[in-house]
């Protein structure tokens, strides 16, 4: 009975669905109920090993997948928060258990598949077109768009449900809107006029949720990949007339296109205001986070961190700061640069897996005494044409995408961070019993990794071995201070002193980075900090004045510093530093308040006068 379900052609759906089903409950229950919802996701796998069937079908990326998880159980210890690291792991391992659920299907459902990823996408739309609030104070849509939204709310019911941030919901429409495409061309290809209906209406849905979302990088990064495919597509149009080769017209217009989009963002930049201000937005936020990366650069900050460790010490601020975040960095600073070499070593395979399965131009032609066997493999072949280009594309928009925003691994989408990638996999898939040309043999993966790896240490540690070491310490400084601070967070005020025994062991490892590199200005910042917070603001003013003069454009060092003058009655050098930060009239003017409810009238007098001069002698604020 149980084999005859197993057996059954309908049953990687099955796992297909509670895999879709889990990731969802993840999102919205969190860690609260992390292990039940594994063993509903788990269910088939179950069912496989009992009847004496492999628990999910082996694939080529086995093992960077694994390693990945390794380095998320990793950030689960090093993590700041534990209850914000435990719900980002849970998401993690769903996006997993959807890949092994995608990468279980036969090929000759994938059309299904990408089906049910349109349904899948028509849902997220439509859940966003029916919660979103296009009239939010925070809300920055172009002015059709929010007229649009508007006019939608006015009609739709209104439904006590969460709301997610529009670019989230972008990030998740991105990567699934070219299996609509694909199951609309492979439908009017077949005449199957209802599955394209289908197609039709999924895609129109899906489309007009992206465009009400506002998010124009998900619309740059998915016209990007389409762009790649068209340009293929024109390629082999012109090839088939004689005039060049597939290849080089696709390259041609490649580059012709690449051109043309840095002129017309170097064109945007000069004139339009608000993608000058964007950019610039984006070039600070990575110039701030590579400071951040740097305090963790060894095993990293830890699932989850990204947004209090921004908050607390870049922006130096009790309360969560809403930003443009970016996919890669945010993989970087929570998993090290291990987990980020991991997660693009995943993405690559993926590309070369799809580059390696294609149809070439030689497999388009074939003889008049081809074998009738063999016309219908080659057909079998071309019918995965289109969904092997729209794995790329999704593939492509992800990455894209994840260049200015996160939103498959900072968020609710990140059940969909390997949704592409394991579409390649299936897709790549081959039949024949030739050796594959990506092979992870055991032997040689240990062999060959351990050599590398162990020279890799040796030349590392003969060469960097005080630097190292220093970096080491700052590291486990850092997470140890970031564990005080942000036990509870946001918190949304100001705290107040700490014991300077809760800081102890920080402090240890600070000064033992010190003793290996004196111009450590990791330590030395964290150090001036734990100073701050414990009110001891001469010695804050000596460490943060040797990191800001190590790292002058670091946000974090310079409000720290100009406020430690503050409290200190240095209203000159304050100035001077605190110039650039917009947000100290509204603070100074709670300071004010804050600190008479703490008996320290006179640091509440200097938050008075600090603001009355920044008022008066910077007009406006930067």
């Amino acid at each position: 009975m149980l084999g005859s379900i197993v057996f059954n052609r309908w049953f990687p759906f099955v796992d297909l669905g509670l895999a879709l089903l889990a990731g969802v409950l993840w999102m919205k229950g969190g860690a609260r109920f992390g292990w039940v919802i594994l063993l509903l996701a788990l269910l088939p796998w179950g069912m496989r090993v009992t009847v004496h069937q492999p628990a999910f079908r082996r694939t080529r990326l086995d093992w960077p997948l694994l390693l990945f998880l390794l380095t998320a159980v990793l950030g689960v210890r090093t993590a700041v928060n534990f209850g914000m690291a435990a719900e980002k792991f849970w998401l993690i391992v769903g996006s997993i258990i959807l890949f092994y659920a995608l990468a279980g299907q036969s090929r000759r459902d994938v059309w299904l598949v990408a089906a049910v990823l349109g349904v899948v996408a028509a849902g997220i739309a439509g859940y966003f077109l029916l919660t979103n609030d296009w009239g939010a104070p925070t809300a920055d849509y172009f002015g059709p768009i929010r007229s649009v939204g508007l006019l939608l709310m006015r009609v739709r019911p209104s439904l006590p449900l969460p709301v997610f941030h529009p670019n989230k919901i972008a990030g998740m429409l991105v990567i699934l809107v070219p299996f609509i495409l694909a199951s609309a061309l492979y439908a009017w290809q077949k005449r199957w006029w209802n599955w394209l209906l289908l197609a039709l209406t999924c895609g129109g849905l899906a489309a007009l949720g992206l465009l009400l979302t506002g998010a124009i990088g998900a619309w740059l990064a998915l016209a990007a990949g389409l762009a790649v495919w068209l340009f293929w597509e024109v390629g082999g149009f012109v090839s088939r007339k004689g005039v060049g080769s597939q290849t080089a017209v696709f390259l041609l217009l490649l580059a012709g296109a690449g051109v043309v989009g840095i002129v017309v963002i170097g064109l945007a930049v000069g004139r339009v205001t608000a993608v000058n201000y964007s950019l610039a937005q984006r070039y600070d936020l990575l110039r701030q986070t590579m400071y951040l990366i740097d305090d963790f650069s060894i095993i990293g900050g830890g699932l989850g961190s990204f947004p209090p460790l921004y908050s607390e010490y870049i922006r130096v601020i009790p309360f969560f700061f809403v930003l443009y975040s970016n996919l890669f960095l945010d993989v970087w600073l929570e998993l090290s640069f291990v987990g980020l070499l991991i997660f693009l070593l995943l993405m690559g395979l993926s590309f070369w897996l799809l580059y390696s399965s294609r149809i070439g131009p030689a497999e388009n032609r074939r003889t008049a005494d081809e074998t009738q066997s063999r016309r219908r493999k080659v057909w079998s072949r071309r019918e995965l044409y289109l969904f092997r280009w729209a794995a790329f594309v999704s593939i492509l928009a992800m990455a894209l995408h994840g260049l200015t925003d996160d939103a498959l691994y900072g968020g609710q989408g990140t059940p969909f961070l390997f949704l592409g990638i394991g579409m390649a996999v299936v897709l790549s898939r081959r039949r024949s019993r030739r050796k594959p040309m990506i092979i992870w043999t055991r032997g040689k993966l240990w062999m060959g990794g351990t050599a590398v790896l162990a020279a890799l240490v040796l030349v590392l540690v003969l060469l960097f071995h005080r630097p190292l070491l220093a970096r080491w310490y700052v590291n486990a400084g850092a997470g140890q201070m970031a564990r005080v601070d942000l036990a509870i967070w946001p918190s949304n005020n100001w705290g107040g002193f700490h014991s300077e025994m809760a800081y102890e062991p920080a402090a240890r490892q600070f000064n033992r980075a010190l003793a290996y590199d004196p111009d450590n200005r990791a330590a030395h910042h964290r150090l001036g900090l734990i100073a701050m917070k414990t009110g001891d603001y001469v010695t804050a003013v000596s460490h943060l004045e040797t990191a800001y003069s190590l790292s002058p454009d670091h946000r974090g060092i310079r409000k720290s510093l100009g406020y430690s003058y503050v409290w200190l009655g240095e209203f000159d050098q304050a100035l001077d530093i605190l110039t650039p930060i917009s947000e100290l009239p509204m603070e100074m003017a709670g300071f004010q308040a804050w600190w008479i409810n703490r008996d320290q009238p006179e640091l509440s007098d200097n938050a008075e006068k600090m603001g009355a001069i920044f008022i008066e002698d910077v007009k406006p604020p930067q």
